[in-house]
């Protein structure tokens, strides 16, 4: 089980740093007035929220909740 919540964590933090990316390349995009930079941004950004839900729910199952 350690394994598991040991991966989840992974997870969480992974997501986490795609959605930083994911903002700034958003941010860059409107900057600069890239359309493409920043739909790529907001892409990071869904991503990673869902990379770091998906290591949350792993966590939790691995705890038993």
């Amino acid at each position: 089980m350690a394994t598991i919540r040991r991966k989840s964590a992974e997870q969480e933090v992974k997501g986490a740093g795609q959605r930083v990316k994911g903002a700034a390349q958003e941010a860059v995009g409107r900057v600069t007035g890239d359309t493409s930079m920043r739909a790529k941004g907001e892409l990071n950004q869904a991503a990673g929220k869902v990379r770091s839900k998906a290591g949350e729910a792993g966590r939790k199952m691995s705890r038993g909740r």
